[in-house]
């Protein structure tokens, strides 16, 4: 971005008057005193944001008042865009916040129509909730296709959200750190040795920790982020691009693995 494209974008951000006016314009020519009702500010203010368009070649006179030019038009699209690009930005802080390691990898288009979920005031389990919910939707809208996740974090209730997916035969392999894997292990193997009990489900240990939990379905991503080894955020997304991108990031993990069994996890312990 140029300098002369940064001021023009600063200019526009500096005051709603301004796109508002230029919007306006875009429709079609339009008096000062139209303008005073549709920007909701004084004359004075309509006509000195008037001339500061003028002086950028953004809107010029005309017998009717005034009206945008194809480059005004043009400055009003791309700062649409911008402040649309930032609002998504805004709306995805809380999973950036918590994914930095893999958050310059994602382009913001594949996200444009992701869904979030976040702790909240009154249900600070959310998150883990709607992870247990959205594996049963991906269960039905697969028909058993097989699910790959990958963690960082194994606990108790991860590990029991899996299991109802595993009954039904719906095939899981879960990718998880070898020392989470080890912690279970130690406190609840019990719990471990129930998941693995069941023919659908696959287990599998890697050294090189993920630096975010994945969960593919046959047309669906989640992605989820932990902080503390508690989930904190969860994002479910339709986008082919970023499943691509999950698709390559866990075959890469994976190829790394190794499996555990009931006959190797009391190695574990």
């Amino acid at each position: 971005m140029t300098d002369e494209s940064a001021r023009a974008l600063r200019y526009l951000s500096g005051s709603t008057v301004r796109p508002t006016i230029l919007e306006r314009l875009v429709d079609g020519s339009a008096q000062p005193a139209e303008l005073v009702s549709v920007a909701d500010v004084s004359r004075t203010t309509v006509h000195r944001t008037l001339s500061e368009l003028g002086k950028r070649d953004w809107v010029r006179r005309v017998d009717g008042g005034y009206e945008a030019t194809a480059i005004g038009e043009l400055a009003l699209q791309t700062y649409e865009r911008a402040h649309s690009r930032f609002q998504l930005l805004d709306r995805l802080e809380p999973f950036c916040a918590h994914a930095e390691a893999i958050a310059a990898e994602l382009d913001l288009d594949w996200l444009c129509e992701a869904r979030l979920a976040t702790p909240t005031e009154t249900n600070p389990q959310y998150p883990l909730e709607w992870y247990d919910d959205r594996l049963t939707a991906l269960e039905r809208a697969d028909e058993h296709a097989r699910l790959c996740v990958t963690t960082p974090v194994l606990t108790r209730q991860l590990l029991a959200a899996h299991d109802p997916i595993a009954d039904a035969g719906t095939p899981i392999e879960l990718v998880v750190d070898d020392a989470a894997l080890r912690a279970v292990a130690t406190q609840s193997p019990d719990r471990v040795c129930t998941s693995l009990s069941t023919d659908a489900f696959e287990l599998y240990a890697v050294s090189d920790s993920p630096s975010i939990g994945m969960t593919l379905g046959a047309e669906r991503t989640l992605l989820h982020a932990y902080d503390n080894g508690r989930l904190v955020v969860g994002l479910e997304s339709t986008n082919d691009r970023l499943r691509e991108w999950a698709t390559d990031r866990y075959s890469r993990l994976r190829a790394d693995t190794r499996q555990v069994t009931g006959e190797t996890l009391e190695s574990l312990s």
